[in-house]
């Protein structure tokens, strides 16, 4: 998700580390008014959304010089690809105790055993576009697929690669505890194989499942077409059904909090995690602006809309935002509400008579 920034006028076992409670919101400034347009695709909309439908926004903005606003920061939610920064934190972990190296050599083929065609919006091609056509490419390579391009296959390998415990402990060391792990085409067959699921299963039990069928997409060619036909099949033969069936299913996929990916991005800003410069260097791809460095991961389903990033200014202090938005209506389209979200979050993080305007709501 390329983000284009313009807002200068706007002895013995440890515990696992616990996350730290937000403070109140500030008091509620003079002068607020009701928001109300209801349009996402501008951040007046989202502030509407946060009033009108409260449950589906999820939110913490700490501007990083003395005021942290949040809403619903502690209710779990949907996180799409926001989540990929799990496996990022987990990396970077790995590099620096040297049980990866970022040049290590990985084959197109191997890549794409996790790859479903069709439910990515089309972020593999233009991944391979950008890195080229192969035949093979460093991990750090599909690393930079995974946060720059949002690729699924990329964190589903890194998953194999580095082991559900090093995930789980990376999520861990910024009191992320309990991380509710992804795979992305072990869900797209669940999507494509409805029956292959106990109907009603909770989240816990989806998870496992998967994992296991993920794993079947990479290992059995055969189940992998099958998983590419189903789906293409649906979507061209009853485009409303597939898109009723992907709302929902998009529910029952990765779920945490605000506070939560806000934990995790701060860790990485202050470099209280292992390998953080590494994670940061993945983070900040598009490198500085006028308004400072932005590090930052997005991620959307078909009604799931989430962002997590810090900001790095000239002055050397750092501000955090994070919004996640679920339930979304379905016109404009989840791509079109983007600017939103990304420039309420950031307007925040820039001026403070924005920050204000979130207060007001939150």
């Amino acid at each position: 998700m390329v983000l284009g920034l313009a807002l200068s006028a706007c002895g013995g076992s440890a515990e696992a580390p616990r996350a730290a409670a937000l403070p109140a919101n500030p008091p509620r400034p003079a002068g607020c008014t009701p928001p109300t347009s209801t349009d996402l695709t501008k951040p007046g909309g989202w502030l509407n959304r946060i009033v009108s439908a409260p449950q589906t926004v999820g939110l913490v903005v700490d501007d990083g010089r003395g005021r942290v606003v949040s809403h619903e920061a502690d209710s779990p939610m949907v996180l799409a690809s926001a989540v990929k920064v799990v496996h990022l934190t987990a990396y970077a972990a790995a590099v620096a105790d040297g049980r990866i190296r970022p040049d290590e050599r990985v084959s197109r083929a191997d890549w794409e055993r996790w790859y479903v065609a069709g439910t990515d919006g089309g972020v593999h091609p233009l991944a391979l576009q950008r890195l080229g056509p192969g035949p093979d490419y460093t991990v750090d390579q599909l690393v930079s697929a995974m946060i720059q391009d949002s690729d699924n296959a990329a964190p589903d390998w890194l998953r194999a690669r580095l082991g559900d415990d090093a995930l789980r402990a990376a999520a861990a060391s910024t009191g992320w505890n309990d991380v509710d792990l992804p795979n992305y085409a072990g869900a797209a067959a669940r999507l494509a194989r409805p029956d292959l699921a106990p109907a009603g299963a909770p989240r816990e039990q989806l998870a496992q499942v998967d994992a296991q069928l993920g794993r079947r997409v990479a290992d059995d060619p055969a189940f992998h077409a099958e998983v590419e036909q189903r789906l293409a099949t649906a979507a061209q033969q009853d485009p409303e059904r597939y898109v009723a069936d992907s709302q929902a299913w998009s529910t029952t996929n990765s779920r945490g909090t605000a506070a939560q990916l806000y934990g995790l991005y701060r860790a990485i800003a202050t470099g209280t995690v292992p390998g953080a410069d590494v994670a940061v260097r993945h983070l900040t791809w598009q490198g500085p602006t006028e308004v400072g460095t932005l590090g930052f991961k997005g991620g959307t389903f078909v009604n799931v809309l989430t962002f997590g990033s810090f900001l790095r200014r000239p002055d050397g202090s750092t501000g955090y935002a994070v919004i996640l938005g679920a339930d979304l209506p379905l016109t404009p389209t989840t791509t079109e509400q983007i600017p939103g979200q990304q420039q309420l979050a950031l307007a925040a993080l820039v001026s403070p008579q924005a920050f204000d305007r979130l207060v007001c709501v939150a």
